[in-house]
């Protein structure tokens, strides 16, 4: 339901390349001494810069290619290794140059070629203040469902649901001098889920109420389009200070007879003292009368948090976070209040040969739905607490490629369920595995 403003995990993968673990910290030295040793030796170079590069040391990267091609300027796989590190950086221009070099020499092989024309199409779009990407994600989620009911009887359910995702997002340089820039983002999910209003009935197709095919399952979808205007703000004694503007619409089914279309905008404040330390503020407005079968016209939601990178490879964050639906008439249909901890680090092991990333959130929270009983979308009514914990790895093969391995737990309690129907008590579990490319 929430999410978070700054991803701690988005950050780690910024982090990782800017540190590494023990063990990778003597791989490194290891052929940082087998490079001093036989300074001549192509393939020790090539396996110095494929080090350094791994674990974020682009400056030997840079220095070590640099002097190789005072000795070899035309060394076209040196200078294409040299692009591709400079890109990292965001030096766009000495990229360029070197990949021109690279191409016009000839000696690279046919794959070769074609991973140097992929990297001067997103050099010459970034020099023309232009960043597009695009990730295509397929995967597979089980989500084991253990309800209580008014019986105090449990209820088992267990699903195996594929799922089919695309996020993309094309930046645009507004060429300021504090770096101002205008994001134009879009996603989209289809999931094949089932949905049982009883969670755990007998029959989950009977009709509730008005409603009808409520239950069984159906093509769960949803969608999101946004354009933020991302603008620095002149600070003196901070690292940073930025505001980003949102406008978005979004679109999602919660069950086949309710859907919801949300139009809105959000507020976000990103402080930095230090490059290390970062604290954030963010309030949204989305208007829900567009949806079908929902009880609430409005949304206004609220999150605050902070992220601490401890080491290199260790940050820590926390997050709080308001949510309020509500009727024209100015009626809370439900609210939602969630506290967070969460861990990010660099695992220092060495899966699928891939770096390997991980984040561990837990929550506490309550929430309160008024008239959920009327409403398929909200099956919980009543108030009650609940808790839950995530831990999520990502296997990055390389720039293009990663595995993702998600597993989570969420335990809720319901005070006052008004009908007997309703469930005092759940647990879930879900485990998902997906494969991500990237464009």
């Amino acid at each position: 339901m929430f999410k978070t403003s700054i991803s701690i995990a988005a950050m780690m993968l910024a982090f990782a390349s800017a540190g590494f673990s023990a063990a990778a910290a003597g791989e490194f030295e290891d052929v940082f001494q087998e490079r001093y040793d036989s300074p001549e030796d192509v393939g020790v170079l090539g396996r110095f810069v494929s080090k350094a590069v791994e674990v974020g040391q682009y400056d030997q990267a840079i220095s070590t290619l640099e002097q190789h091609l005072v000795k070899y300027p035309r060394d076209a796989r040196a200078r294409l290794n040299l692009a591709s590190v400079y890109a990292n950086t965001g030096s766009w221009e000495l990229a360029a140059r070197n990949l021109e070099v690279a191409l016009s020499v000839g000696d690279l092989t046919p794959e070769e070629t074609k991973q140097a024309e992929e990297l001067a199409a997103k050099v010459n779009g970034a020099l023309n203040g232009f960043e597009w990407v695009l990730d295509m994600t397929v995967g597979i989620r089980s989500k084991w469902l253990d309800v209580e009911d008014s019986n105090n009887e449990w209820k088992d359910r267990q699903d195996w649901n594929p799922f089919a995702a695309v996020n993309t997002a094309l930046k645009i340089d507004l060429d300021t001098p504090l770096d101002d820039v205008l994001v134009i983002s879009a996603s989209g999910l289809v999931e094949r889920r089932y949905e049982d209003i009883n969670q755990g009935g007998n029959d989950p197709f009977t009709p509730i109420f008005e409603f009808d095919g409520i239950g069984g399952i159906y093509a769960h979808h949803r969608g999101r389009i946004a354009v933020t205007l991302d603008k620095g703000v002149p600070v003196v004694e901070l690292d940073a200070m930025r505001i980003q503007f949102t406008a978005f619409g979004q679109f999602r089914t919660y069950n086949p007879s309710v859907s919801e279309v949300a139009l809105g905008s959000s507020v976000r404040a990103i402080v930095q003292p230090s490059v290390d330390t970062s604290f954030y503020g963010d309030v949204s407005y989305a208007n829900l009368e567009q949806s079908t079968n929902l009880s609430a016209n409005h949304r206004f939601g609220a999150e605050v948090g902070a992220s601490r990178r401890l080491t290199a490879e260790h940050t820590v964050g926390m997050a709080a976070r308001y949510q309020r639906e509500f009727t024209d008439g100015g009626t809370t249909v439900n609210r939602q209040r969630e506290i967070e901890l969460n861990y990010a680090g660099v695992l220092p092991y060495r899966m699928f040969g891939a770096l390997w990333t991980h984040q561990v959130a837990g929550a506490i929270g309550d929430f309160r739905t008024k008239d959920g009983a009327f409403n398929p979308a909200f099956a919980t009514a009543g108030t009650g607490t609940y808790w839950r914990a995530s831990w999520d790895h990502a296997f990055h093969l390389d720039g293009y490629n990663r595995i993702n391995l998600g597993y989570s737990v969420r335990e809720s309690d319901y005070d006052l369920p008004p009908f007997a129907f309703f469930d005092p008590g759940s647990m879930s579990h879900t485990l998902s595995l997906s494969f991500t490319k990237s464009f």
